[in-house]
């Protein structure tokens, strides 16, 4: 049972109502789950709400742990299972009592088992569940408890085709390394991370994860378990467990249930304190975005759709790496994939394979360039290509002649907009009139933050000279109020969650022709866009902010 003070504690707060405390109460029943833990999961209550509850009710002050520079000698007072199990850090000794950050000061049993193991009083201060958990992981590793139940009923398995028992490096007493780090692949999926990077330094080993473009500190694992952890990853991946000299690259595959599996594709590189590993997460479905998914203004998709649907022709998505161009050709690629049209693509590497497309892989070590690839694959009778980017003259000339042969090609480049385009396409020597004939579309994208739902709140700070500065027409100022995030615990505190695209989309009008078949720069070819239609980066970046989707911070690094 609940205790009665807990309940009238959170009833009287207003943290919780009567119908939420009874489904607490039943998975309290059913799983044994802390009350805490469940508030927290489920999203009841913000952290930060419930320890200024227990802060007021038991009389306990409240600590801030994430300026704390903490004791490692003092850490080992305890056992790191139990500081996971309870949710808490030793943070000081005097004399005989031993001073304890929880986040649960409901928890007796987490009181009676410090005593028991220190035979020392406690004193007790209050901490975040967050920042205690992430102390923790920084002395004791990430949590590993229950690793079965971290999909929420989802199977989940890592291919190990590799014969680890000969590989002479893991052993039955590495069990520990193993649990490690597939709870490390699970947590980074269950995050929704892009990325982990495990880097050695010459006194410790660090473990971070990329999250909506930024990277956080996820766990500090000891120091002493670095070649084994690079080791396990190594036999995963495939790669040569005796090569530390040079770079190789992976791949991991889990499976989730029967119809999900997620890829990591590893690298690894050298480095002066041992070899640091990257692991890009390749999780299909959150490639198969629609577009309407990605950001899309209405009018912006019906061109872009309009144009990538016509028999022949070129379509390009420019922007820099990490923009999220594959994922929109990918969008694309789904909604074109019918059963009587022959898809084919030409990446490197490939990153995630779909059902109905056939799907060619480089391999310029053995002359199999995008050129040469595609080339061969003109014979192939395709009537949709995506070639995974346009790297040299040789590529383009061949993309684009292909494009006026009866088949449509989508592919990219980097450029910073879509008139820019065009003239890193004359770079490469291409002729303006063969850019003329092949280009139906060029789109420029770029990735910005979402505003978390759960914290967005107006922005106060902004005045109507700042909207002018920015740019906002002044037909719309004084009619919305810009919003951001306020930080929560959904958002980590960081008051975004997600990101989405913003788009530029040109249109290859007769007008644009002109101006391009007459020599054109880039800021002649933008001026007759605009007035053809186009909307820029920055403009339609206005409208997100407009609408609350994003900030004013993000409106400002579209630049130009």
């Amino acid at each position: 049972m609940l205790p009665a003070r807990l309940k009238s504690q959170l009833l009287e707060d207003r943290l919780l109502t009567e119908a939420q405390f009874s489904e607490v109460q039943e998975e309290h029943k059913s799983s044994g789950k802390r009350v805490v833990e469940i508030l927290l999961e489920k999203q009841l209550v913000d952290e930060d709400s419930l320890i200024e509850s227990f802060a007021k009710h038991y009389a306990l002050p409240v600590m801030d742990l994430s300026n704390v520079n903490f004791d490692e000698q003092l850490q080992k007072i305890l056992p790191g299972s139990l500081c996971v199990k309870h949710s808490l850090i030793p943070i000081g000794q005097r004399g005989e009592t031993l001073v304890v950050a929880v986040s649960d000061p409901t928890n007796v049993q987490a009181i009676d088992d410090i005593r028991f193991e220190t035979r020392l009083k406690v004193k007790l201060v209050l901490g975040r569940p967050s920042t205690i958990k992430q102390i923790n992981e920084r002395f004791h590793g990430m949590e590993m408890a229950d690793l079965n139940t971290a999909f929420e009923g989802e199977e989940y398995q890592v291919d190990e085709s590799a014969e680890i028992e000969e590989s002479g490096n893991i052993d039955e007493n590495d069990a520990p390394i193993i649990k490690f780090v597939t709870g490390l692949l699970v947590e980074a999926i269950k995050t929704g991370v892009s990325d982990i990077h495990i880097e050695p330094y010459e006194k410790e080993l660090r473990v971070r994860y990329r999250l909506d473009g930024d990277l956080f500190e996820a766990s500090r694992p000891p120091k002493n378990i670095k070649n084994a952890l690079i080791a396990r990853i190594k036999v995963l991946a495939k790669l040569r467990l005796d090569e530390k000299r040079l770079p190789q690259d992976g791949r991991v595959r889990m499976k989730i249930s029967e119809s999900r599996a997620v890829d990591f594709r590893v690298n690894t590189l050298p480095t002066i304190y041992g070899e640091k590993v990257v692991m890009r997460i390749l999780d299909k479905s959150n490639a198969l975005f629609t577009l309407d998914q990605l950001g899309f203004e209405p009018d912006d998709r019906e061109r872009f759709v309009d144009a990538i649907s016509q028999p022949w022709g070129m379509g390009l998505v420019t922007g820099a790496t990490g923009s999220g161009k594959t994922t929109t050709l990918y969008a694309a690629l789904n909604m074109l994939n019918t059963v009587d049209v022959n898809i084919s693509t030409i990446e490197d590497p490939v990153e995630y394979n779909f059902s109905g497309i056939n799907q060619c892989q480089t391999k310029e070590h053995i002359g199999l360039t995008f050129a040469e690839a595609l080339r061969a694959l003109l014979r192939q009778d395709p009537d949709i290509i995506l070639l995974g980017e346009i790297r040299d003259t040789e590529t383009a000339e061949t993309a684009l002649r292909a494009a006026l042969t009866g088949h449509m090609v989508l592919s990219t480049l980097h450029t910073n907009n879509a008139p820019s385009t065009i003239m890193r396409l004359k770079d490469m020597n291409i002729e303006p009139f063969l850019i003329n004939s092949a280009v139906r579309v060029v789109v420029a994208q770029r990735l910005v933050r979402k505003i978390c739902e759960k914290c967005k709140t107006d922005d106060t700070r902004v005045d109507e000279k700042t909207l002018v500065r920015l740019g906002f027409p002044e037909k719309v100022i004084g009619k919305f109020t810009p919003k951001k995030g306020a930080g929560c615990t959904h958002c980590r505190k960081t008051g975004f969650k997600g990101r989405m695209a913003v788009h530029e989309v040109m249109s290859m009008t007769d007008k644009i022709r002109e101006v391009i078949g007459a020599g054109g720069n880039t800021d002649e070819i933008r001026a007759i866009a605009v007035k053809e239609g186009m909307r820029t980066l920055q403009m339609n970046c206005m409208r997100k902010v407009i609408r609350g989707e994003t900030t004013l911070e993000d409106l400002k690094l579209m630049g130009d």
